[in-house]
């Protein structure tokens, strides 16, 4: 096959790695939620004058609600195109230092065809071939994909520049600068500190603290504590997602010099310290909860918020990857969900189960 007719949008798809996107979307969702929450006027008594608390809200209100949305949707593009820019980049650094030659065969999980045997073990599917295609070990030029991340990362500062315009945080470009230069050095540059075991550490922070906590500011000039409760709740979920992808490589990972966590702590302790994050993340989750909708939110989050942790850790313990995965990209989602769902009922409807 040749190189050109590899090149295909459907190897562009696959190259910017869609079940990863979640990862990027769910914190601006969390954050927007925590932020609508603070933002939404109260029920005001009929009296006059109004009570000054009263004013103060519906001043608030009218503040930050008229522009809610415009920059809602802003930080949501500028995540998903940080996230699409930053799997160029690595699929770039990795491709040009050979670390994704046969990525996944060790794991059972090949960018070609896995055996049966593997293909059950692992949770591959053989009937689709290049579920784990990267572009330049595909044979894509990688002048390209660094193109590629380059306009992404040029059209999400683009998104980012209209956001600070319009609240006026200009302190956020420090933040997206910072969030721009640490996608690259993940596997970019001659010292990658994704190769040194660091990168659970950064999308913590950055797909975690600073996605959460910066889009809730963004919206309202603070910050409060479910928000900051949501905000490590997305860390550790992207974590458990990272640390899926670097189980699975672990092998290769090892071969090509890559000492991801994974590499450093061994499987068996990186299989333990995953199931620790799981566990961890509902424990907070059901924190979130409570504070957000007191008994009902807390329960919401300890019975549906588990049931795809479990499963992902369950999953990854007996290394069956591509299902761990898929729980660990679903599981942004569903926390997400589940926390917009427990911030906005209780403040558009008063009183919702007792007011508990």
């Amino acid at each position: 096959m040749t190189t050109s007719s590899r090149i295909s949008p459907c190897l562009w798809l696959v190259g910017a790695r869609p079940r990863t996107l979640p990862a990027s979307i769910a914190p601006v969702a969390v954050g927007a939620a925590a932020a609508w929450r603070s933002v939404l006027p109260p029920a005001c008594p009929e009296l006059f004058p109004q009570p000054g608390w009263c004013t103060a809200a519906q001043m608030r209100y009218q503040m930050f609600g008229s522009r809610f949305w415009v920059v809602t949707v802003l930080c949501a593009a500028v995540a998903l195109l940080l996230q699409i820019a930053v799997n160029f980049a690595n699929d770039y650094s990795d491709g040009i230092r050979g670390s994704d030659a046969n990525r996944g065969e060790s794991s059972g999980e090949s960018s070609g065809e896995p055996t049966a045997k593997a293909s059950v073990r692992s949770g591959a599917d053989p009937s689709r071939p290049g579920a784990f295609q990267r572009l330049v070990a595909s044979g894509v030029p990688p002048r390209l994909v660094l193109a590629a991340a380059g306009v992404a990362s040029g059209a999400a500062c683009v998104c980012g520049l209209a956001a600070i315009a319009v609240t006026r945080a200009w302190w956020l470009l420090a933040v997206g600068a910072v969030s721009l230069l640490a996608g690259w050095f993940y596997t970019g540059g001659r010292h990658p500190y994704g190769y040194a075991g660091f990168g659970e550490l950064s999308v913590f922070a950055f797909f975690g603290l600073a996605a959460v906590l910066g889009t809730e500011y963004a919206l309202t000039g603070g910050l409060d504590p479910p928000g900051a409760l949501g905000a490590v709740c997305c860390g550790l979920n992207a974590v458990m997602l990272l640390m899926v992808n670097n189980l699975r490589d672990l092998n290769d990972d090892r071969a090509h010099g890559k000492r991801t966590l994974a590499v450093r702590l061994g499987e068996r302790a990186a299989r333990a310290a995953l199931a620790v994050c799981a566990a961890s993340e509902v424990l907070v989750g059901a924190a979130a909860g409570w504070l957000l909708w007191g008994a009902v939110g807390a329960a919401a989050m300890l019975i549906a918020g588990a049931v795809l942790p479990w499963r992902l850790a369950r999953c990854a313990w007996a290394r069956a990857f591509r299902p761990a995965f898929m729980a660990a990209s679903g599981q942004s989602l569903a926390f997400a969900a589940l926390f917009v769902l427990c911030a906005v009922l209780p403040a558009m409807v008063p009183g919702l189960f007792l007011g508990v």
